[in-house]
């Protein structure tokens, strides 16, 4: 018996911080007992992945014997290859295993950014800190510094990833003002980009690295372009921002990448979901007629396997040009609930996040800010290109004053 495993994720962004590692000697211990004679590991990204070289080393040596001592692995490893820093990387990899045991998180192999919930302020703030202290350690030895710094950037993502939301817990629920937060988010995005262009350098082919920091430059672009600051939509301002969640493009998981993240000054956030038509990738499936008005969306409940609410926006629906919020249901929201959008579901919002499992009957309403252009849609201008972006999903607790 082989084993065939997956130590990533799927779905954008794979590579956020994952505490995987503390598992590897309880499961090689068990196949040992089951005589399995071989693994095979599927660990792709070998940038983006969290703590790569580390995970990899700590799996050769576990692989050659699962009884070895895992604390003294992880000393010998971290202590050669960050030198003095060794002990920070520890101290992250301690917090970081706690936080998420303390969130019981469980994360699928296309998980959401917004399922990786331990990555939340208090978190991210305390590892910030244990990383620039650890950079400190090493600040006058390139190599380590060079390491430390690739450690960092599956933190470094986070960070300027889930920035809005963590801006929001410092404003709306700490009162402080949006000034004083102390994470800067683009000099860390700046140190990312740095750092996945470094790495770029020595990890790929030379044919490949510009591909490479293209689609570095594009992420973060587009990330960057994420307004900051707490924002507030018309359509639900008169609630408190306690109660309303907010899902940005970014937050959306897109099928083979058909549907695009891409900055758009149109939309509130900055940012917005575009599936143009015909599209660049796979446009024998998804031709525009497949598209027109009238279009089901809908909630689907994927434990029990059953759309709970669904919208058939129509060519009436549409009442002028640009960004309009559409409510697309009023439903209870439990585990594995998504928002999905078009018949082919290639845009779909893990929305799972605001469901309580004391209060399995509370209601919800689902809204999204669309926009359509083109003219093969309503008030659509002849010289664009006909397209579809889904720019943000809010979901307030049903009947909220």
């Amino acid at each position: 018996m082989r084993i065939w495993d997956y130590a990533v994720t799927y779905a954008p962004y794979y590579g956020l911080p994952l505490p995987t590692v503390q598992t590897y000697p309880i499961d090689y211990r068990f196949y040992a007992t089951q005589d399995v004679e071989g693994v095979f590991t599927e660990h792709e990204y070998p940038i983006l992945s969290d703590m790569r070289d580390f995970k990899i080393w700590m799996m050769l040596k576990l692989l050659e014997d699962p009884y070895r001592n895992y604390d003294d692995l992880v000393n010998t490893f971290t202590d050669g290859f960050y030198g003095s820093a060794g002990t920070y990387i520890r101290d992250y990899l301690q917090k970081l295993t706690v936080a998420a045991s303390a969130k019981n998180i469980y994360l699928g192999m296309n998980a959401s950014p917004q399922h990786y919930r331990y990555l939340d302020l208090d978190f991210i703030l305390s590892a910030q800190a244990i990383f620039d202290a650890a950079e400190k350690a090493v600040v006058r030895k390139p190599v380590f510094l060079r390491r430390v710094r690739h450690a960092r950037l599956p933190l470094d993502r986070a960070t300027v990833l889930f920035y809005p939301r963590l801006m929001r817990e410092w404003v709306v629920f700490r009162g402080h003002s949006p000034k004083s937060m102390p994470l800067q988010r683009d000099a860390i995005a700046q140190r990312y980009r740095e750092t996945w262009l470094i790495q770029a350098d020595m990890r790929f082919p030379v044919n490949l690295r510009k591909a490479e920091k293209n689609t570095a430059d594009e992420e973060i672009t587009t990330l960057t372009a994420l307004k900051m600051h707490v924002f507030r939509s018309p359509k639900v301002y008169i609630l408190p921002a306690t109660v309303v969640t907010d899902y940005t493009a970014n937050m959306m998981r897109n099928y083979r990448n058909i549907s695009k993240v891409v900055p758009d000054p149109d939309a509130e956030s900055g940012i917005t979901n575009r599936l143009q038509l015909p599209p660049d990738i796979d446009s024998a499936n998804h031709p525009l007629v497949k598209y027109r008005l009238p279009m089901p969306w809908g909630i689907y409940d994927q434990d029990n396997k059953r759309v709970v609410a669904s919208k058939r926006l129509k060519w009436e629906d549409v009442t002028g040009p640009g960004y309009h919020w559409y409510k697309m249901g009023t439903c209870p929201i439990r585990r594995s609930t998504l928002l999905y959008f078009f018949w082919s579901w290639i845009i779909q919002v893990d929305v799972d996040d605001v469901a309580d499992a004391s209060k399995p009957d509370e209601i919800f309403d689902v809204w999204a800010r669309i926009k359509f252009e083109g003219p093969a849609f309503p008030h659509g201008r002849k010289e664009d290109r006909n397209s579809i972006s889904v720019e943000r999903v809010i979901i307030t607790k049903h009947n909220m004053k």
